[in-house]
């Protein structure tokens, strides 16, 4: 039973995982398999103090993930790919679009941030923090300092015309936090202020790496 169940879990795990998701490694047998891999000290003392990775965009064996680990500062990221299996919990960004950062700022800046994207793009709008807001969201580990950006994720399955995101970008620089933001699109995730730009084409993050592309929806 409990094999089947480990299975199922690899492969739903495997099928649902999407760049950005927040995944809880297991904290016994598996997430020790995890930490004997080749890893910088400053990644296994991270991963062993909080077991939380984010899964990123890389081409990837069969039944593995491709995720990086966070540590203290932009400099410290760790690529390596995990096993489905050692994972025991998922967190997507839009999940996290109701909860609030524990600095005031940041929480300002998310508060309105759903203000302006209603406006803009109603009820459709299916969004959430990424970065160090997002970890710190999914999981309570400080991740944040009084001088954070927020990265925002815009799941776009559906063409946004280039005067809404210009529009969009425009309200974005006038909140209380320097906002970066990615539209997830078909192709791949492109930057709102490149897309509001106009100029083409826009550069896409694939998982195959970056690409040129000059609609991000003509594979949808």
């Amino acid at each position: 039973m409990a094999v089947t169940m480990a299975v199922t879990m690899a492969v739903t795990m495997k099928a649902t995982t999407r760049p950005h998701d927040l995944l809880r490694l297991t904290g016994s047998a598996a997430l020790g398999t995890v930490l004997t891999t080749v890893l910088p000290h400053w990644a296994r003392a991270s991963l062993t103090a909080c077991p939380w990775v984010v899964v990123r965009r890389a081409p990837h064996p069969p039944g593995l993930i491709p995720v990086g680990v966070r540590g203290p500062g932009r400099s410290r990221r760790h690529a390596m790919f995990v096993p489905a299996g050692s994972v025991v919990l998922r967190v997507s960004p839009e999940e996290l679009a109701g909860r609030r950062p524990r600095l005031s700022r940041l929480a300002a800046t998310v508060s309105a941030v759903a203000v302006r994207l209603a406006d803009e793009m109603g009820g459709e709008a299916v969004w959430g923090p990424v970065g160090s807001v997002g970890f710190e969201l999914a999981t309570g580990h400080p991740a944040t300092h009084p001088e954070s950006d927020l990265d925002l994720l815009i799941r776009a399955p559906h063409r946004i015309e280039p005067a809404t995101a210009a529009r969009l970008a425009a309200a974005l620089t006038a909140l209380p936090s320097v906002v970066d933001c990615q539209l997830e699109t078909p192709c791949g995730g492109i930057s709102l202020n490149e897309w509001a730009g106009g100029r083409r084409p826009v550069m896409a993050r694939t998982c195959d790496g970056p690409e040129l592309v000059d609609d991000p929806w003509a594979r949808g």
